[in-house]
This record gives C-alpha cells, structure tokens and sequence, in this order.
C-alpha cells in the first residue's frame, strides 16, 4: 500500500463511495421508483398478465431465452476480460512503458500498476457473477412459465397469484442484470485511473452522469414510463 498515493487514495475512495451511493439510490432510495427499471417492472406486469390469458406461450419463452442469452454473452465477456488482465497482470508486456506514452498520464510503479490491474479485475469478477446468476434466474423463470397452468373458469386467481410470482422472479433476474451492466460501465471508469487519479474521478462522475440521465430522462425513459 506504500505505492498508493493520497490522490490513488481520495480517487479510490471516490470511486468506491459514489458507485456504491448510487447503486443503493436506484435499488432502495428516492431513485428506484422513478428510473427506468420501475416502468419496466410494471411492463412485467402486463406481460405476465397478457400471458396468463393465452394457451400458446412460445413466444414468451422466446423472450426469455433471448434475454438468457444476452445475460450468457456478458458473463462470458467478462472472464475473457478478466483472462486478458491476468495475463497483463502475469507477463512483462511493456504495458508500463504503454501507458507512460499516453497524455496525461503519471508515473505507475509496477506494484501499482498491479494494484489497479488487479482492482479492475474484481470490478469485472463481480460483473461475471451478476450476470451468471441473472442467467440462472432467467433460466428458473423460463422453467415456472412452462410450469403455468392453463387458464380456465376455475382457476383464475391461481393463475394470477402464480403470474406474481414469476414477475418477482423475473424482475429479480433484471435486477442482476442490470446490476451486472452498472458493473462494467463502473469497469470502464476504473480504466481511467490507469492514467492518473484525477482522470479516475472525473471518468467516474461521467460515468455516473451518463447512467443517471440513461435511467431518468433519456428518450427510452420517457417512451417506457408514458
């Protein structure tokens, strides 16, 4: 840690503070009803309700696996992600001598540069494992939906009662998901400490203002949540 220095330090806890603030607000605080994860939930709703009242369902499970999918996709981005930096992190690439050739740029001690190789690393093993249980929810989901009685005269409520149950479910697996998207853009601004910790903190606030106004006032906010 002697490596580290106090702007390492302010950046990292920055960086730590803001993305965690923000995650609670769009899970637990003031955000979560308003962002666009809360009209997509009342989406779910309709669907789910839309679903109950047809026989035929294959589209929904096309839904589903397409959602699986892109879920798979990023879990295994992820590890090859991580794969690339261990080896960074293992070999004499020259990636030292690389960055020190980019503007504005400052020196990184090797123990440093190790430091953040492997900081960047855990960022992107939590994003594996998001998107890798979002995947197995997604696949319980498609298993209770095939498990969805036919509608009939006698067991409407049944019906709706387990329609609630798979809206959790599947709502729980967009959680992950979407957790697991907030997850590399947090990647993507931790690349920028590699060059100095005041450029770490500036990406970190963009990229906490490019997700803010995604979630809350771009057009698919808007189209959604009408």
């Amino acid at each position: 840690m002697t490596e580290l220095t106090t702007a390492d330090i302010i950046a990292l806890l920055f960086f730590i503070i803001a993305s965690m603030t923000y995650g609670w607000m769009t899970r637990h605080g003031p955000l979560k009803s308003k962002n666009i994860a809360a009209g997509v939930y009342r989406e779910r709703e309709r669907w789910i309700e839309t679903m109950i009242h047809r026989e035929q369902r294959m589209v929904d499970l096309i839904i589903l696996t397409g959602l699986s999918q892109g879920n798979a996709f990023f879990a295994s981005t992820a590890i090859v992600i991580v794969g690339a930096l261990a080896a960074a992190l293992s070999t004499n690439t020259g990636f030292d001598s690389l960055l020190a050739e980019l503007p504005f740029s400052t020196p990184t001690p090797p123990a440093l540069l190790h430091i953040k190789l492997i900081f960047i690393m855990i960022i992107f093993f939590i994003a594996f494992f998001r998107f890798a249980w979002a995947f197995r929810l997604t696949h319980y989901t498609s298993i209770m939906m095939g498990a969805l009685p036919i509608l009939n005269d006698d067991n409407l409520e049944e019906c709706r009662n387990y329609g609630k149950r798979l809206v959790s479910l599947s709502t729980l697996a967009g959680e992950h998901s979407n957790g697991g998207l907030h997850t590399y853009y947090y990647g993507i601004a931790a690349c920028g400490w590699f060059l100095s910790p005041y450029i770490f903190m500036a990406a970190t606030t963009i990229i906490l203002l490019v997700l803010y106004r995604r979630e809350h006032h771009s057009k698919g906010h808007a189209i959604i949540t009408t």
